[in-house]
C-alpha cells in the first residue's frame, strides 16, 4: 500500500509543490512555472496516497479544491491566511532547501496540515503498537482522514475483524429491444466521432507537410545561391518530424478501424493500461478517445483520475471496495467476466459485458444509498 502524504500546492504562474509524511518528514519541494496539472498528479501519485490537499489561504483558492477533488481526498486551510511570520516559523529549520517564496508557501501549508493532525498520527501510531499491529497504520489513519471511519477506535476495529460479504445472487435478465438499438446508436456515434477526430488530425498533419514541403523547396533554391544553409537543416529536421506524425497518425488509424472491426463482430475492445496514469489517459484520450470506452486495468490504484474522462466502466482484476466508493463510473472483475486476445487486443463478449455491467450499475447504486443512509442517519 502508497504511504499516506500531505501535500501543500501554491497556485499561480509559478506554481509550487510540497509533499510530508505523516512524521512531517519533507518528501518533495519544488516550484516551476506553467506546472502542469498532469506534471502535479503524477508527482503526487508516485510519492504516496494523499490525505489532504493544504493551502495557506482562507478562503482556498478554487484550483486546490480542483486538485483535491481529482485525488479523491480532503482540502485544509488555516481558520485565516498565514502570516509571513508564521510561514517563516513553520520553515525555520528547513530554509537550507527553499529556493524561492513559492516554495516556501507550499510547504507551510502542508507543514501546518501535518501540525493540526500529529497528534492524531502520533496516536494511531502508539495504539497499533501495543497491539502488535503496526502494519495496519496506513490503512488505519487513510480510513480515518477521508472520512471512511468515524473515529481511530472505529477504523482499527474495520481492519482487525472484517466480516465476510454474502455474495449476491446474479440474475441474468434479457435486455429490452429499444435498450439494444439505443446503444448501437451510441456505439455508432463514437465510431463516427473517432474517424472524424482521425480525419481532422491526418488533414492538418497533411497541410503542414505540404507547407514544409513549399518552405524546404524555397530554402533548396537558395542553397542553389549558397544562402541560409543553417534554415535549410532545421526544415528538414521540421519535415522529418512531420513525417513522423503522419505515421503515427496512420497507426492510430489502423488501431480505430480494428477497435471497430471488433465491436462489429459481437465483442468489446478494452484499452489496456499498464497503470492509471494522467499524462498515458490524456495521450489516449486525443488520439482515439476515452469517452463511453471500456478500459482495463490490473489494480485500481488512483483509479478516481478516470472520473475526469467520462469512461463507460472498467474492468479490474480485484475491485478495491473503498477504492469503489470513490468513483462515478461502473467496475467489472476479470472474475464475473471471460476476456480473449482478438487481433492482439484484449476482448470480452458483448453480452457477457453487459451482463456484468448491469450487475455493477446495480451494486454501485446500492452502495451509493448505504452511504447516503449513513450520512443522513
Amino acid at each position: 500500500m502508497k504511504k499516506p502524504i500531505i501535500v501543500g500546492y501554491d497556485p499561480g504562474t509559478t506554481a509550487a509543490l510540497a509533499i510530508v509524511d505523516t512524521k512531517g518528514n519533507v518528501l518533495f519541494l519544488k516550484s516551476k512555472r506553467g506546472f502542469k496539472r498532469s506534471e502535479i498528479l503524477d508527482t503526487i501519485t508516485k510519492i504516496g496516497k494523499p490525505l489532504l490537499i493544504a493551502g495557506d489561504r482562507n478562503p482556498l483558492p478554487k484550483s486546490v479544491e480542483k486538485l483535491a477533488s481529482i485525488l479523491g481526498c480532503k482540502t485544509y486551510y488555516p481558520k485565516k491566511s498565514l502570516s509571513l511570520r508564521e510561514k517563516d516559523e513553520l520553515t525555520k529549520d528547513l530554509s537550507r532547501i527553499i529556493e524561492d517564496e513559492h516554495e516556501k508557501d507550499a510547504l507551510a501549508s502542508a507543514l501546518q496540515a501535518f501540525k493540526v493532525h500529529s497528534k492524531l498520527f502520533k496516536r494511531a501510531e502508539i495504539t497499533l503498537s501495543s497491539i502488535g499491529s503496526e502494519e495496519l497504520y496506513e490503512r488505519v489513519i487513510e480510513s480515518v482522514m477521508l472520512g471512511k471511519s468515524r473515529n481511530l477506535s472505529d477504523a482499527i476495529g474495520k481492519f482487525i475483524s472484517r466480516p465476510k460479504k454474502e455474495k449476491e445472487k446474479k440474475v441474468v435478465k434479457k435486455k429490452p429491444l429499444q435498450e439494444e438499438i439505443e446503444e448501437l446508436r451510441m456505439k455508432l456515434k463514437q465510431l463516427e466521432s473517432d474517424v472524424r477526430i482521425l480525419k481532422d488530425y491526418n488533414e492538418s498533419l497533411k497541410k503542414r507537410l505540404i507547407e514544409s514541403r513549399k518552405r524546404v523547396e524555397y530554402y533548396r533554391k537558395k542553397l542553389e545561391e549558397r544562402i541560409d544553409i543553417d534554415s535549410l537543416g532545421i526544415l528538414k529536421k521540421k519535415m522529418k518530424q512531420l513525417k513522423e506524425k503522419l505515421e503515427e497518425s496512420k497507426d492510430i488509424i489502423r488501431r480505430l478501424k480494428s477497435l471497430r472491426e471488433i465491436e462489429l463482430k459481437g465483442f468489446i475492445p478494452l484499452i489496456e493500461l499498464k497503470r492509471i496514469n494522467m499524462s498515458i489517459l490524456e495521450f489516449l484520450d486525443e488520439t482515439i478517445g476515452l469517452k463511453k470506452r471500456v478500459l482495463f486495468s490490473g489494480t485500481m490504484e488512483d483509479a478516481q483520475i478516470l472520473n475526469e474522462f467520462d469512461i463507460k466502466a472498467l474492468v479490474v482484476r480485484e475491485i478495491d471496495e473503498n477504492m469503489l466508493k470513490r468513483v462515478n463510473f461502473p467496475v467489472i472483475s476479470t472474475k464475473d467476466i471471460s476476456t480473449e486476445k482478438m487481433k492482439n487486443v484484449l476482448v470480452v463478449n458483448e453480452e457477457d459485458f453487459n451482463r456484468a455491467l448491469k450487475e455493477a450499475r446495480k451494486k454501485g447504486f446500492l452502495e451509493w444509498v448505504r452511504e447516503y443512509r449513513k450520512r443522513k442517519f
